[in-house]
């Protein structure tokens, strides 16, 4: 009896230590869970973050090495079309060559051509490969394809030299670029092409990617071969081999197989695998991004990867911390409370101060989240100019990490066009305890102008005084650019308006004088004498009264523009009927006329007189281009879904500096001209869902290129109701 007495009374007296055990474990325990799974939360989220910043970067190798190919392609593609090339003529190959290889000299090893029965007749630089001319290679896929299909081609990793011929020093592997020398007469007279230096390109857009400490890239064509990977003895395998010989070694692979199906059917996109790490072979949870490029046959893969424990390293180490912390603090608040109950002082207050302390440190959370969220730029400065923090985005404008910004004098470390912190406003922040406002902040970085409005708002601290400045920095870069586009374009509508009333007005005038002219110009015929002098005369004031009436008519054509009214028409007929009524100007003037007619007849849908309207501009362009006679070459063909119409001018060519406005309104060099021309011919080709290009170069010509899209058998729901109107 005595000792369930003293039982009870010692569970009475340590009821309420027990209760705060109790739960102070299960807090501690649910803190624990939701702090892991919180945390698998965030890691997640970051590595898919990371993923998609991998799989732009991947797109962004793509973009280079797309425009890398497009430029050889250009440029043989040209090369092969000139007339003298494409007839098989040696001599005018040979310099066609040099100058193509010369404008190539850092992406090719060397240039070829190879004849019809594909014997190497000539290539350049001559001591690449010496003793590769007279080789037969007429047994080479390449050749094959484009002496049968007539279509540009490009080759599988070969080794360049042919493997039979060992008299050849030198020899290596790499793919080749071929274009068919197809004459006017359709025959094939051999190929053109070029080895490409795979390397280079390598070098300059997939080696020296790093997405993080250790990650890196690799280039896998579209058989899955691997053209490039940090690791050599890789190099020339097939991805799928490899996959396979792993597992059947039993290495636990994972996700690969279906990223290498995702190459063959997707043009981008990311996962997780888990794959050996280059150098240590070890195997590692990976983050992976592609992204495709294509040109001609060929398709190739960017491929980015990067250890999954390098991207959520640092979180990491912030959990260990946080947790750390947390059990810190629940277990200084326990021994806390059981202190304070044993001496039954104050348990309320300890209920406040925990309270309190959960609210500062999800305030300082909530805080640190929004300083690095906001899509803006954000500095902390003190009154010495001393950076005392910066979130990521103004770390990111400069390239810098963090904590190397940080203690950094905003003023004294930075370049004078690269200071962000405009000193007198920072200043008039600390002395007025106001804030202050900066429009319209330019700095410049790595040669890019940017434009920011700066705010600095000052802190307060406990004593009242203003301890820090932030500087709240809004990027307007593109905003500006796109209020100076709009002033500009409202600048021309109001010329255009202004023009289009002028030229109304002055046409009735100049009916009224042309008509009065004419009729004396008879009376002058009807006189006898001497009045030959007389006639002269009034036959110079008819033509500039013409020329003036047919700078009205551009004008008012340029304002009142109609909507176009789109039928289906057969392009080479139009473009026929333009070339015969434009030839007898061509006659007059000493130039010759090649017109290339299409096989087969394409059809497009377009307004009937905005294309005859586009046509004639050019052909006039052209013409006005050679004063002392020339050659025009027009030629028509399809492209995938699209018409190519090329018109081609043997004049001086158009310099850089000018190229670049001609399409704009009211641009002229001609001493008659009125910029309107190539403007409207650019507006009809944006009106039908087309585009205009021009290719020049001094002394070589002009080549003006339009393309429209191909009529494919379905109106679009607007043209039909216009039609049926």
């Amino acid at each position: 009896m005595n000792l369930l007495t003293s039982f009870t009374g010692y569970l009475k007296k340590t009821y309420w230590g027990i209760i705060i055990w109790v739960g102070s474990l299960m807090v501690l325990g649910f803190v624990v869970i939701f702090a892991m799974h919180s945390f698998r939360i965030v890691e997640r989220e970051m590595a898919a973050q990371f993923n998609r910043e991998q799989e732009l970067l991947a797109e962004q190798m793509a973009m280079g090495i797309q425009q890398y190919m497009n430029d050889i392609i250009n440029v043989m593609s040209l090369t092969s079309r000139i007339e003298p090339v494409a007839e098989g003529d040696r001599e005018q190959i040979s310099i066609a060559m040099k100058n193509a290889y010369t404008s190539l000299r850092n992406k090719v090893n060397f240039i070829f051509w190879e004849n019809d029965t594909g014997i190497m007749q000539y290539h350049f630089p001559s001591d690449v490969l010496p003793g590769i001319d007279g080789k037969d290679f007429s047994y080479r896929t390449y050749f094959r394809v484009a002496r049968q299909m007539k279509v540009p081609y490009v080759s599988d990793i070969i080794l360049v030299g042919g493997e039979e011929n060992r008299n050849i020093p030198g020899k290596f592997e790499t793919f080749v670029i071929v274009f068919p020398l197809v004459g006017p007469d359709k025959k094939f007279n051999g190929v053109i092409g070029c080895a490409i230096d795979i390397k280079n390109i390598t070098a300059q857009y997939v080696a020296t990617v790093r997405p993080s400490k250790t990650g890196y890239t690799w280039l896998v064509d579209e058989t899955g071969m691997l053209l490039y990977h940090p690791d050599p003895s890789m190099v020339g395998m097939n991805i799928h081999d490899v996959i396979l010989k792993m597992k059947n070694n039993g290495i636990p692979i994972q996700g690969i197989e279906e990223v290498r199906q995702e190459m063959e059917v997707k043009n981008s996109g990311s996962s997780e695998i888990v794959f050996p790490h280059y150098p240590n072979g070890e195997l590692t949870k990976k983050l992976l991004a592609f992204s495709s490029v294509h040109f001609l046959n060929r398709r190739w893969v960017t491929v980015v990867t990067s250890p999954y424990r390098e991207v959520v390293y640092l979180m990491q180490g912030t959990f260990k911390n946080t947790l750390t912390l947390g059990s810190v603090s629940i277990a200084f608040i326990v021994i806390a409370t059981l202190f304070l109950l044993r001496i039954n002082r104050a348990r309320t207050k300890a209920d406040e101060r925990n309270r309190w302390a959960d609210q500062v440190l999800t305030a300082n959370k909530r805080l640190e989240a929004i300083f690095n969220g906001v899509p803006h730029f954000l500095v902390t400065v003190d009154d010495r100019m001393l950076i005392k923090d910066a979130n990521e985005n103004f770390c990111g404008l400069y390239k810098k990490e963090r904590s190397k910004v940080t203690g950094m004098n905003c003023i004294d470390d930075f370049d004078e066009k690269q200071i962000f912190c405009p000193e007198e406003v920072i200043q008039a922040a600390f002395d007025t305890s106001a804030i202050q406002t900066l429009r319209d902040r330019m700095i410049e970085i790595d040669g890019e102008k940017r434009y920011f409005d700066i705010s600095a708002i000052p802190l307060a601290g406990m004593s009242g005084s203003v301890d820090l400045v932030v500087q709240y920095g809004v990027e307007i870069t593109e905003k500006k650019a796109l209020t100076e586009k709009l002033i500009q374009a409202e600048k021309l509508a109001s010329v255009g308006q202004i023009s289009a009333h002028m030229a109304h007005e002055i046409r009735n005038p100049l009916t009224s004088i042309m008509l009065h002219s004419e009729l004396l110009e008879d009376e002058v015929k009807g006189v006898t004498g001497e009045n030959a002098e007389a006639l002269r005369l009034l036959k110079v004031v008819i033509n500039e009264i013409d020329r003036l009436s047919n700078i009205t008519e551009e004008y008012l054509a340029y304002a009142r523009l109609p909507m176009p009214k789109k039928q289906v028409i057969e392009a080479d007929s139009v473009v026929s009927s333009v070339l015969d009524m434009m030839l007898p100007e061509m006659s007059r003037r000493n130039i010759i006329l090649k017109y290339t007619e299409p096989a087969v007849s394409t059809k497009i849908n377009i307004d009937n007189g905005q294309f005859r309207q586009v046509l004639i501009n050019l052909i006039k362009n052209a013409i006005d281009a050679m004063p002392s006679g020339g050659e025009i070459e027009v030629q028509m063909m399809e492209r995938g879904k699209h018409l190519v119409l090329f018109i081609k001018d043997t004049g001086s060519g158009i310099p850089k500096d000018i190229k670049r406005r001609i399409f704009d309104p009211y641009f002229t060099t001609k001493d008659n001209g009125t910029g309107l021309g190539l403007y409207l011919v650019q507006y009809i080709a944006n009106a039908h869902d087309g585009w205009v290009d021009v290719e020049s170069q001094r002394g070589s010509g002009t080549t003006f290129m339009l393309t429209l899209p191909v009529y494919n058998g379905e109106m679009e729901k607007e043209d039909v109701k216009e039609n049926n109107n």
